[in-house]
Parts: C-alpha cells; structure tokens; sequence
C-alpha cells in the first residue's frame, strides 16, 4: 500500500527466480517535433522538476491520445522542439538519468484525441514554492516536506516562518505549502494569506492546517463526523466515565493508523498518473463535505477500510467525505490534502499527489 503496488498472498511456497528489469523505451530522433515521456511514477515527477529547473519548456496532456499506433494517457509529458532548440540533449540526458519511457513524434497531428495546437496541451511553469515553518508548524512536518524538495527532488524552496507570514512580501512566491501544525487564529496572518491567493497564488494546506483553514472564511468544512448517535435533547449521563477505561475510551474516537481506499478523479491533474483509486494512511478522523463549487478528487465512501486500526465510533463516521480537494479562491487556488501523502517520507505512492498540486494543477 505504501508503494502503490499490486500484491498477492499465496498459501503455497512460490519458487522464485531472477528476472531482468524492466526495458526502458529510448525511441529518441533528435530532429523531431516533440518528445513524449510516460507519466505514472515519482521519478516522472522527479523528472519533470528537473526540466523545469533546467529551463526546458515542458507541457502535460489534459485528455487521452494516440500516435503511431501507441496510446498515450493524460499527465503524458510533452517537450516540443519548437522552443527547446538549445536543450534537446540536457533533455535526453535527463530522460535516461530517470530512466524515462520517451517516444518522438514527427508531427502535431494525432491519430485520435486532440492535436497538438490544442488548448489540451498545458504549458508548465516554473513555480516559486515556500513551505511554512516555525511556530505553529509540526517541525517533522515541515522538515519531511523539506527533504522531499531539497534532497530527493532537488528543487529549491523558500522557508517561511509563520509568525512572519504578515509582514513578508509574498508577491514573488506562487506556491506555499502549510505542513500539520496547531496553526493560531491571526486574523492579520489569515487576510495577507487571503489576499495572496485571492491575487492568483495556490495554497496547499496538510492535516491540520486543512481544519484550521476550515474554521475561517476559505470556502470549504469539515464534514461533522459527530459520534453520538442519541437523538434525546439531554445527553449528559454520556460523559461519565471510568477512569480506568480512558485509553479505551480514547482509542473508540481515535484513528492512530489507517489504510483507507480513496477514490480518485483521475481526470483531475492532480491525479495523474494514479488509476481511479488510492490507498491513503489515516491519522485523523477528519473528513471535507463535499464541494458544490471546488473539485472533489479523492473520495471515502462507505466500507473503505483497508487495513490497520480505527475505533469503533470513528470507523462508523470515516465515510460519504472528501479527502483530497480543489477550490478556487479568487484568482488563485487552495488545495487540501486531510491526510499527509508523504507521511514520514515513506509512503512513497502519495509523493506523485503532492508534486501534481504543486506543478500541475491549476
């Protein structure tokens, strides 16, 4: 689950054997009119921050097409000569750096689909991203989202310290990440944010942060996921408690880990390169109502408990709520992710999610 692979469990003992890796398709012609690399895996999102920060102009498919017989999905990566002229071999060697599928085409005219003059085809940019830190902001949270950036995408990012967030000059930043923390009402902090997103930034908010943001004026709520189910006007005698009972009682409300099978919109660039579901690690009993005017794109519905443990109570609450969402806020836009994709660095198959709201979504 944490990989995002496919497994099986056998009663039998399987008798294994030495397999040669999989082959990586290298159809380069140097003089063509673009280049299309697959998009379905952390090292595509590795592959395509690096071509952004060696100023290659890069776009993505918003719909299905095919060329020469082969089938391309959405989220296809697509560098065409035109305007790349200086930069096809820092192109190729970067494709074989991260071992990228990659096909040339001779020609903008596809077989089906859309054609390469079309508004489907979306030009990337190059974005200035911030993680917040510093007060309020969980430090292992800030700091594995600082790693990802630094050491494993090597993509530069500024650090900014929330209590300054109000007096800086946010003008130059196009993303800003907020990681978990116990984030304080500052008004004045709250309406710099706003007025920065509402000016055409995109703000990308984490466990917490996403029910702190909630509370406010940002356009989206957290779903009432109130346990009780006592429809009498006086409900006093359920809060006497043994206290010898406290942990259990504790653990009933309380999610301290959970797989949990989130469907996806996987039209939306922030799922690309996902199928239609993903399998999210739940650390939190916290759930968005769902979006008349944003984008609902990762979705729990009932009986999607995978694996793991959840109390009694909050399990009969995690349903019918989004997890994963997209609204725009004026010019700009607000992301919301309830759960931490790239919890603790390990669970590798949220990593993709992340870096599409960062770099694709729009």
């Amino acid at each position: 689950y944490a990989y995002g692979r496919e497994c099986y469990a056998v009663k039998e003992k399987i008798t294994g054997q030495n397999i040669s890796p999989l082959s990586v398709e290298k159809n380069y012609v140097k003089n063509s009119y673009a280049f299309l690399a697959e998009y379905n895996s952390f090292e595509g999102g590795r592959f395509l921050a690096a071509l952004l920060k060696n100023n290659i102009n890069v776009r993505y498919a918003e719909k299905d097409f095919s060329y020469g017989g082969k089938k391309f999905k959405k989220g296809t990566l697509v560098v065409l000569k035109k305007g790349n002229e200086q930069s096809v071999e820092t192109f190729i060697q970067l494709a074989d750096k991260y071992k990228m599928n990659v096909t040339s085409i001779q020609s903008g005219f596809m077989e089906s689909g859309f054609d390469f003059g079309s508004d489907k085809l979306v030009q990337v940019k190059q974005p200035v991203v911030a993680i917040v830190t510093g007060e309020s902001a969980y430090a292992e949270s800030a700091g594995e989202l600082w790693h990802l950036f630094d050491k494993e995408l090597e993509y530069p990012v500024i650090l900014l310290n929330a209590a300054n967030i109000s007096n800086v000059n946010l003008k130059d930043v196009d993303v800003m990440i907020m990681p978990n923390g116990y984030y304080k009402s500052v008004p004045e902090r709250d309406n710099a944010l706003k007025q920065w997103v509402r000016q055409g930034g995109k703000l990308i908010a984490l466990e917490n942060a996403v029910a702190r943001m909630a509370a406010g004026d940002w356009g989206f709520k957290l779903k009432n996921t109130d346990m009780a189910k006592n429809d009498e006007s006086w409900q006093g005698y359920q809060n006497l408690k043994r206290y010898e009972n406290r942990e259990r009682d504790w653990l009933t409300e309380n999610t301290p880990g959970a797989i949990y099978k989130v469907y996806l919109d996987n039209s939306n660039p922030i799922a690309f390169g996902y199928p239609d579901f993903y399998y999210s690690l739940k650390m939190n009993t916290n759930l968005l109502e769902f979006s008349k005017d944003g984008w609902n794109i990762g979705v729990l519905k009932k009986d999607n408990f995978i694996s793991g443990f959840v109390g009694s109570k909050a399990k009969e609450s995690i349903n019918d709520g989004a997890v994963i969402a997209l609204n725009a806020f004026g010019s700009g836009t607000v992301v919301c992710f309830v759960d931490n994709p790239i919890f603790r660095s390990f669970w590798e198959n949220g990593k993709l999610l992340l870096l599409n709201a960062v770099f694709l979504s729009k």
